[in-house]
């Protein structure tokens, strides 16, 4: 496969989507304020100057995230609206509109998976519990972590794992297919799955430590948190693969929506 003049790497196509991934960031900087004010050394510290901080290392990782998607996406017509109205003044909006039914099923649908896998593991491998809070305690810091999943989980975690990790892995297994002789116009089907099932395994792996601030990790934990994540992250990278990154954004949105809205009735009722 050979990309298309107008899929070439694009200084604005890069930025625009890296200032759409930093709505993300800011979300997850905004969420971090009250942790980091509890550090002593940083609780005389201003507002801005912690969310500056607490937005520093994922500004930088969007970066080189962002532009190593740029470079090796458009490449192997992986595709995204984003790059490529930013790039050439010109997307398949009408092809995003006709996505969002199929986008909302997958993000509904592994909402349904996921929470039944989790019940599951939760009846045999005894997880610890967390804090206990009233509803209205509960409520709150549910509906506070709003902003941060469908913006920095919807929005930067697509861009971070499956324009920046999932895209450059499928380009080079491609490229060194290539240079070994067996050369082929575009990536097997083969070559996409293992960067899709590799993007989701390190899509699980990431939420880690985020779960190791909460609760003392163990392997049944540890297990439960990268499975059920991994299958998340290899949806969402069909949906990338076949469709485009904005689909998968959207399924991963579509995901938190089904999430916070169960959890709400849940906790009014129980």
């Amino acid at each position: 496969m050979t990309a298309s003049p107008s899929w070439r790497p694009s200084t604005r196509g890069v930025i625009a989507l890296f200032a759409l991934g930093m709505v993300g960031v800011i979300a997850l900087a905004i969420a971090s304020v009250p942790t980091l004010r509890e550090i002593p050394e940083l609780s005389t510290l201003s507002y801005p100057t912690l969310v500056v901080l607490a937005a520093a290392n994922s500004t930088l990782l969007l970066i080189v995230f962002v532009v190593l998607g740029a470079v090796t996406a458009p490449r192997i017509d992986l595709s995204s609206h984003v790059f490529a109205w930013a790039a050439t003044g010109t997307s398949e909006w009408g092809e995003r509109r006709d996505s969002l039914p199929l986008a909302a099923a997958v993000g509904g649908g592994l909402f349904a998976v996921v929470a039944v896998l989790d019940v599951a593991f939760a009846q045999f491998a005894g997880f610890p519990a967390g804090v206990t809070l009233t509803d209205t305690e509960a409520l709150s810091e549910l509906f506070a972590s709003v902003p941060m999943r469908l913006f920095y989980g919807g929005i930067t975690e697509e861009i971070l794992l499956r324009w920046g990790v999932m895209a450059p892995l499928a380009y080079v297994l491609w490229w060194g297919r290539n240079r070994l002789g067996n050369a082929t116009e575009s990536p097997s089907a083969t070559i996409m799955w293992i960067a899709i099932a590799v993007s989701a395994v390190a899509f699980g792996v990431g939420h880690l430590p985020a779960l190791a601030a909460t609760f003392e990790l163990t392997i049944p934990l540890i297990v439960r948190t990268v499975l059920l994540n991994a299958i998340v992250g290899v949806a969402l990278g069909w949906l990338f693969w076949r469709r485009s990154l904005e689909t998968a954004m959207i399924a991963h949105a579509a995901f938190h929506v089904a999430l916070v809205g169960v959890s709400t009735v849940l906790i009014l009722v129980t």
